[in-house]
């Protein structure tokens, strides 16, 4: 049985690109990025950071995790998230009454 080296880490870890429930918006930077179209311009909440290679990625590189209600989780490059600022992320569903 061949150990599986991958870190998946579900709390804050120093130097990396996004915190644990950060909103972010998954946005296409670059042509051959792979983002899936069911995820491109939607805004969830990062839950994991996943370290395939730990030795070259951690602390600073990692895949990122990210919830998105009503559609699922994938992971994503730091280039392929924009954080969005506090208080300008509304819940997928969410209403409000004014």
């Amino acid at each position: 049985m061949k150990h599986d080296p991958s870190l998946i880490l579900t709390q804050d870890v120093d130097g990396a690109p996004v915190r644990m429930g950060a909103a972010v918006m998954i946005v296409r930077t670059e042509q051959d990025d792979s983002v899936s179209e069911r995820f491109l311009g939607r805004v969830g909440i990062v839950v994991a950071l996943v370290f395939d290679d730990p030795d070259t990625q951690y602390p600073s590189d990692p895949l990122i995790q990210v919830r998105v209600a009503g559609v699922g989780e994938d992971l994503f490059f730091a280039r392929e998230l924009v954080e969005v600022p506090e208080g300008h992320y509304v819940a997928f569903g969410s209403s409000s009454s004014g």
